[in-house]
Order: structure tokens, then sequence, then C-alpha cells
């Protein structure tokens, strides 16, 4: 997919959910957290810049939205959005912040961990006003800041993945990641080191597909990149949102191409070659968030969500379920070492 068109299709989709959560929002029968005859509270989702129609983690947020939606219409209103870039990323949450203190119940989503830095670096110049929250996706601030986080710790999952390479008779990886940052880079380090504890004489590579976030669009370029890594490589475990997408269109074109693993959702239906996939439960989180938010007033403690919890694993393709025995024996080590790592 060109630049070009992802924008295009970016900016449809930005237009599309604002024009729905705005007709959805027009009944409204008051919110449980406050009186029914007082203001409707608002909620805010900010997805990741070019992050919709990835057909994985931004695609399962969005699938848990519009269930919240649904299942509690007419309680709140809503307003999504899908920023082209920084810019308009900082705009938002600038303006959001700018809002005068009021009775209106309010919070804001920032639904990637990509906003990280605008987050902080508007928070320290403006705090929210009493009637707001914000809920900020895959965060791990080491400071004091008025944010509620949540993030998924990938080692364990991942390392199970490794397993499974492993177990199949792989012997050279590559691991592609989006670009340098913490979140992916837990699951890089936990597939090598499940691979390696089966395979310690394998060889593994780690390669970046951009300098920024716009390694998660990149599609195009990880399918180009194929032809040359499936000389090379047996195996690919790809950590790179929308990018994935090239590496299984390659594998489904190709009867020479390498295994690979599905990422965030279950995506053995994209192709044979999908040993299993690493699956995140995003969509429940953000339910049980939201629900918590509209009827109770605050929200859940931040927190750090690993395979010791049901949110988070490793699930085997139909197609290789023989091998799904070795790696239910890998899972408490998987379990213990996930804990050791986040420890660190």
């Amino acid at each position: 997919m060109t630049s070009s068109l992802q924008k295009f299709i970016t900016r449809v989709l930005s237009i599309f959910l604002l024009l729905t959560t705005m007709a959805c929002s027009d009944s409204k029968v008051g919110s449980p957290i406050i009186e029914p005859d007082g203001p409707t509270p608002q909620i805010i989702v900010m997805y990741s810049m070019g992050g919709l129609g990835d057909q994985s983690y931004n695609d399962k947020i969005l699938q848990g939205i519009q269930r919240f939606k649904m299942n509690h219409y007419g309680e709140f209103d809503m307003y999504q959005y899908s920023p082209l870039n920084e810019e308009d990323a900082f705009r938002l949450l600038d303006d959001w912040l700018s809002l005068p203190e009021s009775d209106i119940p309010a919070l804001f989503i920032i639904a990637a961990s990509d906003y990280e830095s605008i987050l902080s670096e508007m928070l320290h110049r403006k705090s929210p006003t009493k009637n707001k929250q914000i809920l900020f996706f895959e965060g791990d601030f080491a400071e004091d800041l008025p944010v509620t986080t949540f993030r998924f710790s990938m080692y364990g999952a991942a390392y199970l993945g490794g397993v499974a390479a492993a177990a199949m008779g792989r012997e050279n990886i590559l691991v592609m990641l989006a670009y340098e940052e913490k979140v992916t880079g837990s699951a890089s380090e936990g597939f090598q080191d499940g691979f390696l504890s089966v395979n310690p004489n394998g060889k593994i590579d780690v390669t970046y597909l951009a300098d920024d976030w716009t390694g998660f669009i990149a599609a195009q370029d990880a399918y180009k990149k194929m032809s040359e890594w499936t000389q090379t490589y047996d195996f690919i475990f790809p950590v790179a949102g929308g990018s994935n997408q090239g590496i299984y269109r390659y594998t489904r074109e190709y009867e020479n191409a390498p295994l690979t693993a599905g990422m965030d959702v279950d995506q053995s239906g994209l192709s044979n070659n999908i040993i299993g996939s690493l699956i995140k439960n995003i969509d429940r989180v953000i339910e049980e968030y939201l629900t918590a938010w509209l009827f109770e007033g605050v929200l859940p403690e931040s927190t750090v969500l690993d395979l010791s919890s049901d949110y988070i694993g490793w699930l085997p393709a139909p197609l290789f379920m023989d091998y799904n025995y070795l790696i239910e024996q890998h899972r408490e080590t998987a379990i213990i070492k996930e804990k050791e790592y986040n420890e660190k």
C-alpha cells in the first residue's frame, strides 16, 4: 500500500468514526456516574497514527470500543480520532486539556504508546482539571503523572513462540520490529530466550523497518524485503503492527517462504505458514476500564498484564497443534522468566 493511499484511508476512517459516534450520541439517557438529569459524560479516543486497518492490535481496540458503545448506547458522548501526524495529536490533546473545568465527566483515551513523549511533555505544562481523566495504553511512566495506564508484557507469550519455532527445527531466525522501542523490544527478547532455550545453537538477527512509528505502517517495505530474507532465514517473528501484513502476503504467494507468527490476534487464517499467534485481548481490557469509569467514576489502577493473566498468551495455529504439548511444558518457565525480566 502506498503512503498516499494509506493516508487517504486513515483520513476516511477518521471521518467515518467521528460521524458514526456523533450519530450514536444523539439519544441521551444520563450516566450512572452522575445524577440522571446531569450532564452526559464525554469520551475521546485517539488511535495510533495510521494504525486503524492493521487487522491486529488497533482494529481489536476498535472492536472493544464499538462493543462498549453498543452495550451502553446513549449513556455517554464519544468522539474518535486517528491523527495523521504528531502535530495533529499534539493539538487534539492540547485543546482538550485547555478546556476549563466543568461538571461534565470527561475521559481522554490515548490508545497507542507512540504518544508517550507528547503526553509527558504536555502534562508537564498542563494538568487535567478535576473533571478529566486520562487512560494511556502501553504506558510505562517512571514519573508521577496524572495518568492511568496499562501495558501488556509480551515477553512471556513471545517466549512460548520462540519455543514453538525451535521445536519445528528452525535454525535461522529474523525478528522484525517496527522500530526500536521498549514494548516490542520485550517481545523480541522473550522470543529469543524461548528459542535459544530449545535450540542454543540457533542464529537470531534483529532488524527494524524504520526509525519511528512509521515502521508500523510499512507493509509494502516488508513485502519487498522478503525475497532477500527468504534466502537467509527459515523463520520470521514480526512485531510491527500493520507492516506484518507484508510478511503474510509474501508467504501466501511464494512456496519457499519461511514460517512466521501472527501478532495481537489469531491470524492463522491469513497464511498456512503462521505457526501460531501472540494473542492480546485488548478489546476485553478496554471494555473493563471503560465500564469501571462509567459506573464507578474512576479507572482501575495502572497495571501490567502478563502471561500469568488471561489477557495475553500464545495460540498455536490449527495446522501446528502437534507442538502444543511442548509449549505447555514451557509455560511455567515462561511465566517465571517474564516476572524476572519485568523486575529488572
